[in-house]
């Protein structure tokens, strides 16, 4: 015969609606953990005088390769420049700055000890004071800033100086518009200019070779 052996109790299970409920609420705790943390970098902190002096703009390169003649409006013809603008700290790496952006485009004059000829049109400027204007402007792939600058008269077959001129922020409050080209003077904090950075670039004919070897600015990375 065989003894009969008494079974132990099986352990209490819990009902499956609670363990999905407790599931549930282990994923929203920790989803709320990361937009606490994840908004815990939205402010910026204030820069140290230490910060500024060795990070601080210290001049600025219009980008030789990536500033040409461009079709700007899908027209099928060059109607305008493509301009890329770094701003450089004193390790030559690039950087960001508030300010106010000049470009102006002149005749090429050779051989002369200033190349700057006639000016071909009024000033294009753009004012990076906002987190609006920074972020249209700004190429995270270059590190720099585009812009566009429109000229339907503009030719693939001259020579043209292309300068810049960046006037940086004190400090002191700031706006304006983001409109571009705006020609005139300036009433918001640009004209309160700490420093001014310059370059200029001479901007060469489109040959046939350089035709098949055109540059453009990469696209802008998103959320950048």
């Amino acid at each position: 015969m065989f003894a009969l052996v008494k079974s132990q109790p099986a352990l209490t299970e819990i009902p499956v609606h609670l363990r999905c409920a407790g599931m549930w609420r282990f994923v929203w705790v920790i989803a709320l953990i990361g937009v606490v943390v994840g908004c815990g970098g939205s402010e910026p902190h204030a820069r140290s005088a230490l910060d500024q002096r060795m990070f601080g703009p210290t001049g600025i390169r219009i980008h030789p390769t990536f500033t040409q003649v461009r079709d700007l409006t899908g027209a099928g013809k060059p109607d305008g420049i493509e301009a890329t603008l770094e701003v450089l700290d004193q390790f030559g790496e690039p950087t960001r700055a508030t300010g106010r952006v000049m470009f102006e485009l002149f005749t090429y004059r050779k051989d002369m000890p200033d190349v700057k000829g006639r000016r071909l049109s009024e000033p294009w400027i753009a004012e990076l004071n906002t987190k609006e204007q920074q972020t249209e402007r700004w190429n995270a792939a270059l590190r720099a800033y585009t812009f566009q600058l429109h000229l339907p008269q503009i030719s693939t077959h001259e020579y043209y100086v292309l300068t810049a001129q960046f006037d940086l922020n004190d400090g002191a409050a700031v706006g304006g518009s983001t409109g571009m080209p705006t020609t005139g003077p300036s009433t918001t904090a640009a004209s309160q200019s700490s420093g001014r950075l310059f370059d200029q670039l001479i901007i060469q004919p489109v040959t046939e070779d350089k035709q098949h070897e055109k540059y453009r600015a990469p696209s802008k990375t998103p959320g950048h």
